[in-house]
């Protein structure tokens, strides 16, 4: 498998990601994890099963959802793993008509495993949300500016 062609199964990826979570698709969503998956937001989540009931109890709670990547860039890391990033916005509807909003980072090692690129570890990072005091989620890590 080329660098090409693993960055554009890695995409595919990520791009079924958010379609499947979009859709509530949950059983085909959490095939996109290996077993081992490492899962951080705020709050590490360890392992497909734990994840697996995790994002049911977070999508009974929205009405709809709407993930947006870009900027992705995927670095083959070995024969059969790679990294990489991207930037999401999502938007979601609670129950209740509410919204909230969060742009942001994902940050993944992803492991080919069961014939399909999957992801290993997924860390979010938070840029900034409308609706979102409420929710603890990692910073992107700035750079401070020179004073002058």
């Amino acid at each position: 498998m080329t660098d090409d062609d693993v960055r554009a199964a890695v995409t595919e990826t990520l791009y079924d990601y958010c379609a499947l979570l979009d859709e509530k698709r949950l059983d085909e969503w959490i095939e996109l994890f290996t077993d081992d998956v490492v899962f951080e937001e705020g709050g590490g989540t360890e392992g497909r099963p734990a994840l697996r009931t995790k994002v049911l109890g977070l999508l009974k709670k929205f009405r709809a959802l709407s993930h947006h990547l870009s900027n992705i860039r995927v670095t083959r890391t070995g024969a059969e793993t790679a990294s990489s990033v991207s930037y999401i916005y999502a938007w979601h509807q609670l129950r209740d008509d509410a919204t909230m909003e969060l742009w942001g980072r994902y940050v993944d090692e992803h492991r080919f495993d069961g014939g399909r690129w999957k992801i290993s570890k997924r860390t979010v990072m938070v840029q900034g949300g409308r609706g979102t005091k409420e929710i603890r989620i990692l910073r992107v890590p700035q750079q401070d500016l020179p004073s002058a």
